[in-house]
């Protein structure tokens, strides 16, 4: 719904909320709360589980665990200043874990011969569309140019 058909007392609050949402808060949110999910499923609180890739075998998923929800909470946590130099390390270690993850279980399918290439395909996923989302900028700074007429 535009934000023009809203009655006059909500279009403000409408647009401060979408001016937030098109800014890279949003994705380091998303990560980070697809992050911290994902640590606390490695926790110790979702049981145990066998180690599935060469990366989960590094260390303790424990430690995994934490690592995952660290940089969860971190993302979170930068969000309202996503500007800056530490948001940028942020989003560098979100997807840089997803990218490890990635790599691990595409390696584990080579030495294997198996299909766990399938897993990877997720952390690839979200490993693109956070640099697309990230890199592309804000939907405010986008300039749209006229097509030349003929």
């Amino acid at each position: 719904m535009p934000i023009d058909h809203l009655p006059r007392r909500l279009r403000g609050p409408a647009e401060r909320i979408r001016d937030g949402l098109l800014t890279d808060a949003t994705a380091l949110v998303i990560l980070g709360a697809g992050m911290i999910a994902r640590g606390i499923s490695y926790s110790d609180i979702a049981g145990p589980g066998p180690s599935g890739h060469p990366a989960e075998s590094w260390m303790t998923m424990g430690t995994w665990s934490i690592v995952w929800v660290a940089v969860g909470v971190l993302c979170l946590t930068i969000a309202p200043w996503h500007r800056t130099v530490t948001a940028a390390l942020a989003v560098g270690a979100g997807v840089g874990l997803h990218l490890l993850w990635g790599l691990s279980f595409l390696w584990q399918s080579i030495e294997e011969h198996s299909r766990t290439w399938v897993s990877s395909i997720g952390y690839f996923m979200i490993v693109a569309l956070v640099s697309w989302a990230v890199w592309r900028g804000s939907r405010t700074e986008i300039r749209v140019r006229e097509a030349p007429h003929d």
